[in-house]
């Protein structure tokens, strides 16, 4: 089986980070395939095409969820490491990340993804992101809040770090979530939540609608937002036994109950004005 790994990384306007992560696949990543969500601003075009040549400008459309398919599609192996500008291997993960890919019986790997704040991590083996697939095994849509595919085989757990240091500290402040969360994503994802399912990009995606909790929010956006948000509330600290890592796996929670209240009522609003 191929063993050899693409890296793919959707950015904008980065050059504070990007030399970072890019430095870190050298010696690891078979091939570098990025998309610019947009005009580039600053220097970030420039120090991408010091290490390849697959550099693409994409529409801007705000989300990272709407290339990570049109990437995938052009990537010549069957590992994908999906990476964001601001995260970076890990010494450990460098040095392994080849033999992972060289195990038959492996379809994704996860890694630990601790908070970042205050200019130092502020959890140690929470949360954890799954960034390595194999390509033929995953499947899912170009969705806002979509940027993790669905991995139809293993997904195995390591215990490598996958550095994250965003360049603007930790998205958990109050003021960058209402900011980025409240403000850009959820409402963003509030429109592309009432657009036709045909219409949207798809990458071995088999079934012919929405999976289940997309078509109960949209339908009844008031009624399942409590629902939705309650069940994120128990969820977060729960898996993994993550609030054993105290308070920013409970202000996790917390964020990400509110975002679905004001996602259902950002919906809800929505339809009155169709209808």
């Amino acid at each position: 089986m191929d063993s050899k790994i693409s890296a793919i990384l959707i950015i904008y306007n980065e050059e504070k980070v990007i030399e970072r992560c890019l430095k870190s696949l050298v010696g690891v990543a078979d091939e570098i395939l990025i998309a610019h969500d947009g005009k580039c601003k600053d220097n970030t075009i420039k120090i991408c095409k010091k290490y390849t040549n697959k550099v693409f400008i994409m529409p801007h459309r705000g989300r990272s969820a709407f290339h990570w398919i049109p990437l995938i599609k052009k990537a010549k192996h069957d590992w994908i490491l999906k990476l964001d500008a601001d995260e970076f291997l890990s010494k450990d993960l460098k040095k392994n990340i080849k033999e992972l890919a060289k195990n038959d019986k492996a379809d994704a790997y996860s890694f630990i993804w601790p908070w970042y704040g205050d200019g130092k991590y502020i959890t140690k083996r929470w949360p954890r992101k799954t960034s390595l697939y194999r390509k033929s095994k995953i499947s899912g849509m170009g969705f806002p809040a979509w940027d993790t595919p669905i991995v139809n085989g293993v997904t195995i757990k390591t215990d490598y770090v996958l550095e994250h240091k965003p360049f603007l500290g930790s998205d958990q402040t109050w003021k960058n979530f209402w900011k980025k969360a409240i403000k850009r994503y959820c409402k963003g994802q509030a429109e592309y939540s009432l657009v036709d399912f045909k219409s949207i990009e798809k990458y071995n995606y088999t079934p012919k609608d929405f999976p289940w909790s997309f078509r109960l929010r949209r339908r009844f956006p008031l009624l399942s937002a409590p629902l939705f948000s309650l069940a994120a509330l128990i969820k977060i600290p729960l898996k993994d036994n993550a609030w054993r890592e105290g308070k920013p796996v409970f202000i996790e929670a917390v964020q990400t109950s509110i975002y679905y209240l004001i996602l259902g009522a950002y919906i809800h609003r929505l339809k009155l004005r169709k209808n």
